[in-house]
Parts: structure tokens; sequence; C-alpha cells
């Protein structure tokens, strides 16, 4: 099992909607020092911190750097509506790796 399977096995354990994966991982640009960057899409009235702070209790220590950012499915909608430019660029870039039917 590679890196990024690991990581969306963690992952999993939240119960998205939606996991995403961009960054350098999905251009083929990782080198040693690069990270792997997740979004989470996840129906949730937590707030924004708190569920950074969740996520990161699941991610294995020894999988190295991983930045997960979580939305709800109102905040991703919002951040399309408002053409927000990071958000744009995960959904461009971006490969979907787990998507609940």
């Amino acid at each position: 099992m590679n890196k990024v399977d690991k990581v969306v096995k963690c992952l999993m354990q939240y119960d998205p909607e939606k996991i995403i994966i961009f960054g350098s991982y999905v251009r083929d640009e990782m080198d040693e020092y690069s990270d792997l960057d997740f979004v989470v899409i996840k129906k949730t009235e937590k707030r924004f911190i708190e569920r950074l702070i969740e996520v990161a209790r699941l991610i294995d220590l020894d999988l190295g750097k991983v930045d997960v950012f979580v939305y709800t499915p109102e905040e991703l909608e919002r951040m399309i509506e408002w053409e927000n430019p990071f958000i744009e660029r995960v959904l461009k870039e971006g490969r979907v790796l787990y998507e609940k039917e």
C-alpha cells in the first residue's frame, strides 16, 4: 500500500463525503520535500479548526507531511460561487480518490 492509499485509509475513518488529492503529487512534481495535499468534504456542524484537529489525530505521523483541509458541502458550494482561487485550483487539478454514493 503506497503513502496516498495509507492516508486515504486514515481519512476514511472520518466518514467523508469526498476526498480529493491535489498539489505536487497530482502534477507529478513530488520530491523529498513535498507534502501530500487533500481536501475532504464532510457534513458536520463543527468549526473549521475543530475539523482540522480531528483529522490530524487520524493521520499516522509516520506518513510524513500531510495537509488536509476539511470543508462542508455548503462551504464548498459557497467557495465555488465566490470563485475562490484555492478551491478553483483544487477542483481543476485535483483528483477525487473517494466519493460517497
